[in-house]
């Protein structure tokens, strides 16, 4: 049977340290398999290991 497709390679910290937010700018942390805006919160998927930077594709965190 083929690997899951769900489960994402690790994210070098390295890289991690160098990308930002496109929207606000803002540092982004690991939250499980994305990518989580400090600033806005906004959620970006990462697919086959690759952090996919596009606002559009980004979820927007809701009103608690």
């Amino acid at each position: 049977m083929c690997a899951d497709h769900r489960k994402t390679p690790p994210l070098n910290p390295a890289i991690l340290e160098e990308l930002a937010c496109p929207v606000c700018l803002s540092a982004l942390r690991l939250d499980e398999s994305r990518l989580q805006c400090v600033g806005c919160g906004r959620l970006y998927p990462i697919v086959d290991g690759i952090p996919v930077l596009i606002a559009e594709r980004a979820s927007v965190p809701g009103p608690e």
